[in-house]
């Protein structure tokens, strides 16, 4: 479900909402892997529980392109561009 959701998020125009409790478990999830930044509302009175994304991190979209979903941002494309440390530095 998750996935879904996610892929479904990287081809929406952000901030966008949802409602369903399955999918605020979804973003639950991929809040807490660091894929995206979302405000959950608690519910008032008879409303339903609202969730609204505001953005996919960088971590998301590194993601996005490692597991190949052609729903997320390209590489070549120069706003997305961005650079991961890393801790690792092979001997040569």
């Amino acid at each position: 479900m998750a996935h879904t959701l996610f892929k479904q998020i990287l081809t929406t125009r952000l901030p966008t909402r949802f409602y369903g409790p399955s999918e605020i478990d979804g973003l639950k999830d991929l809040r807490d892997a660091g894929y995206i930044k979302v405000a959950f509302s608690p519910p008032q009175g008879a409303a339903a529980p609202c969730a609204t994304v505001h953005e996919v991190t960088n971590l998301g979209r590194a993601a996005a392109r490692y597991f190949g979903s052609a729903y997320g941002p390209h590489p070549d494309s120069p706003s997305d561009a961005f650079v991961l440390s890393s801790r690792h530095h092979p001997a040569g």
